[in-house]
């Protein structure tokens, strides 16, 4: 999301222009919510199916305070699951996990460890490398712009991460989300230049054709390089095809979501979604796009916002991957969430989060 750059102002002139946000936690329109979050922007599933790992970011710009991980056990009962933090860690492991060696180092070995760190989290992907590993790689905006990677263990009663290395984001680079692939290597996407006015950046995206954003694809021994045909105005959520061929990238400003073939450098493809944020992947091979129809100022409001939940409208869209057909499965205005980043499917039903609020909700599985 944007920077607080200018906010103040624009606010003060412009408020009564925004969605108003939601302050209670009742459940509504066939949703229910969990209100003891913070921003929790980006889901992974645990190796085990157990819980949702959850990333929740600061106060939802690049200088926010710091956020933290956490794994969240559905309660089949009720609205309120278990939420256990994962990183920081605040004690040891009880469950034993393999020591960090050479051997088990990921990412750049030239990566200094992450300790102590402010640590930032954005977006985030969970996957079983080809050695039997599995791994959840996060993107950072802490202390520093990183691509950090953790091992998981997870025994299905209880769920750990050991640090196993990290790299660093490319000078200049806006990293917002992350895929792994199956030998450790990764794409991420890359939404604009630092070194640009964050608040005008966004503003020409918007309103112009300033396309700043792309994806990159990081392998180890070979470093970074720029993925063709990736080219967007604020690249955002990021997957790809489970070959590994196809990248599929969501240009928020842009209003698409491109396919892109890794092979030939060329976009093959787009479908046309509003304000697309996070894309996750279901169980039977559909993409869930989260869509923000929202105006400026709404954006520009719900990244200051420190109680209750950002308002304005959103959609979960269905997207067939091979053909690009689509069709909105949820369009949501008002109680119990809005702003949402991210839909994944867990345990028969379709969890969402936000950039910008205190809770989660899940819905039944739409037919």
């Amino acid at each position: 999301m944007l920077r607080r750059a200018g906010l103040a102002v624009l606010l003060l002139s412009l408020g009564a222009c925004t969605t108003p946000d939601i302050l209670d936690c009742r459940a509504a329109n066939g949703l229910t919510p969990d209100c003891r979050f913070q921003n929790p922007e980006d889901f992974a599933k645990s190796p085990s199916g157990i819980a949702l790992i959850i990333s929740e970011m600061g106060q939802g710009s690049l200088e926010s305070r710091a956020g933290r991980l956490v794994a969240y056990v559905p309660s089949a009962e009720s609205g309120r699951g278990d939420i256990r933090v994962l990183w920081p860690r605040t004690s040891m492991p009880s469950m034993v996990t393999s020591l960090a060696s050479d051997a088990a180092a990921l990412g750049d070995p030239s990566c200094p460890a992450l300790g102590n760190a402010r640590f930032v989290p954005h977006g985030i992907n969970a996957r079983r490398l080809d050695d039997g590993r599995n791994v959840l790689f996060v993107v950072n905006h802490g202390d520093r712009e990183s691509i950090e990677i953790f091992e998981i263990f997870d025994d299905g009663r209880e769920i750990t991460l050991e640090s196993r290395g990290c790299v660093l984001a490319p000078p200049d680079a806006t990293t917002n989300d992350v895929v792994v692939l199956s030998d450790g290597s990764f794409r991420v996407s890359d939404s604009f230049r630092r070194s640009e006015n964050t608040l005008v950046s966004g503003l020409r995206m918007r309103y112009g054709s300033h396309r700043p954003g792309f994806a990159w694809e990081w392998r180890p021994g070979r470093g970074y390089s720029r993925i063709a045909g990736s080219e967007t105005a604020y690249a955002n959520g990021i997957e790809s095809s489970p070959d590994g061929r196809f990248v599929y990238l969501n240009g928020y400003f842009e209003n698409a979501l491109i396919k892109v073939d890794t092979e030939t450098g060329q976009r093959v493809g787009e479908v046309s979604v509003s304000g697309p944020d996070n894309v996750t992947w279901t169980d039977d091979g559909r993409l869930l796009v989260a869509s923000h129809h929202a105006g400026t100022f709404d954006l520009l409001k719900c990244l200051g916002i420190d109680r209750g939940n950002c308002g304005f409208r959103f959609q979960i869209v269905e997207v067939n991957p091979e053909t690009l057909a689509s069709r909105v499965l949820l369009d949501q205005q008002g109680p119990p969430i809005g702003a949402v980043t991210v839909a994944l499917p867990f345990q028969g039903r379709l969890y969402l989060g936000t950039f910008a609020g205190d809770r989660i909700v899940w819905m039944r599985m739409p037919e």
